[in-house]
């Protein structure tokens, strides 16, 4: 299997050369079996919606650049019509879990 070296805060992880997912996923996918349920098409679709409803705001309010604005789109575009469907690989307990961390933290009182 031909891989790539994806880097974050940890440090470096080799990912499939043919996902599009990057060093955080592939740790996921890895080290935390949570079950077979993916993440609902339902969710794919409402996030598509948000992020290319929020680069077409952050791009007309002249905080997101003409490039990445149009990259973001057409990935958009390119979910929405059902492509990637097998890069959302990760159970709806991981995001939920890992979405809500920094939330957690910051709302607790001292």
């Amino acid at each position: 299997m031909e891989t790539r070296i994806e880097a974050d805060s940890l440090g470096n992880v080799e990912v499939p050369a043919d996902k599009l997912w990057g060093a955080q996923t592939q740790r996921s996918l890895e080290h935390f079996s949570i079950g077979k349920d993916l993440i609902p098409r339902e969710m794919i679709t409402a996030y598509a919606f948000l992020k290319k409803a929020a680069a077409n705001a952050n791009h007309v309010g002249k905080r997101l650049d003409d490039r990445a604005h149009a990259l973001i789109v057409q990935v958009c575009d390119e979910i929405l019509s059902g492509r990637h469907a097998e890069m959302f690989s990760l159970a709806p307990q991981m995001i939920a879990t890992s979405s809500t961390k920094p939330f957690t933290r910051t709302s607790r009182k001292p």
